[in-house]
């Protein structure tokens, strides 16, 4: 579909009256592989998100693996598991108020407030879960099933607060960590915004993603200013989505030479050994079991 004609459908699509069921189908019993059919999934609900922050006039884009995905292959890598964008502060903030409470209810927005056992300053700070499916992850002790595990989208939030520097950054969200973990993402927030306001010197948008020592050694996880000051539209699956203008110099930062794919050992998904399940829901209070007549009745309500 050509890009002005993709445009005018959804520009027609926010004006009608809104059915998720019947204007984003659920097709993920039509893979045909268990990863295509978890991509389906999470294709569907990259829809829905990209709907309504067109309705709601929120900036969203690509970032990561998804970006990755979207130069090489024009949709997912062929292996991964998951789906991830990401919104400055301000973004997100309207995203929560204007575009969470119209999510059709087979999808889960989860954070530290919808979710108890979310953490405040995990890794990623929010994410929107197919209440379907569930990662198989080895439980260790840690109890990973407690917080909602369904097929996800992640939403990294950036805060223009951070220093060009892996240290600096590692060093700065174990510090918020330290002070907000039992808290809230609200009030870490707050401090970041402070930082943004105040510094004297030059920033770079960063998000919760370096946490750890193995993050830190892991890659330059960070945006400059200048890479995402306009945005662009690429094709991921057949979505037009938004990805930054700046979106090669991320890259390169990011993955060196982002053409190159890993070795095929390593082309594997980042949430356990075992390919998610699209069809079988996590221990949450938050999940549906999946019912193709269900589907079917909700598609015509």
């Amino acid at each position: 579909m050509a890009g002005g004609e993709y445009e005018q459908r959804i520009n027609n699509i926010l004006m009608a009256d809104t059915n998720f069921y019947q204007l984003f189908p659920d097709e993920r019993e039509k893979g045909d592989s268990r990863i295509r059919q978890c991509q389906l999934v999470m294709t569907r609900m990259l829809k829905i998100l990209d709907f309504l922050c067109r309705k709601c006039h929120i900036q969203y884009f690509l970032i990561e693996g998804s970006l990755r995905g979207a130069i090489i292959y024009q949709g997912f890598l062929p292996w991964d598991d998951d789906l991830d964008i990401g919104m400055t502060r301000d973004n997100y903030e309207k995203f929560v108020q204007f575009a969470v409470p119209e999510l059709p209810d087979d999808i889960f927005f989860q954070n530290d407030e919808s979710d108890p056992y979310y953490p405040s300053c995990h890794v990623v700070e929010a994410k929107l879960r197919d209440k379907y499916s569930s990662y198989k992850r080895e439980k260790s002790g840690k109890k990973i099933g407690t917080f909602h595990d369904g097929l996800q989208i992640d939403i990294s939030v950036y805060d223009r607060a951070y220093l060009p520097v892996n240290l600096f950054i590692y060093t700065l969200n174990r510090t918020l960590i330290f002070f907000f973990k039992h808290k809230s993402n609200k009030k870490r927030a707050c401090v970041l915004k402070w930082i943004s306001k105040h510094s004297l010197v030059p920033l770079v948008y960063g998000s919760s993603f370096i946490c750890n020592l193995k993050r830190m050694k892991l890659r330059s996880n960070y945006i400059k200013e200048e890479e995402i000051k306009s945005f662009i539209t690429r094709k991921f699956e057949d979505v037009k989505v938004f990805i930054p203008a700046g979106w090669e110099s991320y890259l390169k930062r990011q993955y060196g030479n982002y053409l190159q794919l890993p070795a095929s050992e390593k082309q594997k998904g980042n949430h356990g050994a075992d390919i998610p399940d699209p069809f079988t829901p996590c221990n949450h209070s938050e999940i549906l079991h999946w019912n193709s007549e269900h589907i079917e009745v909700n598609k015509n309500y």
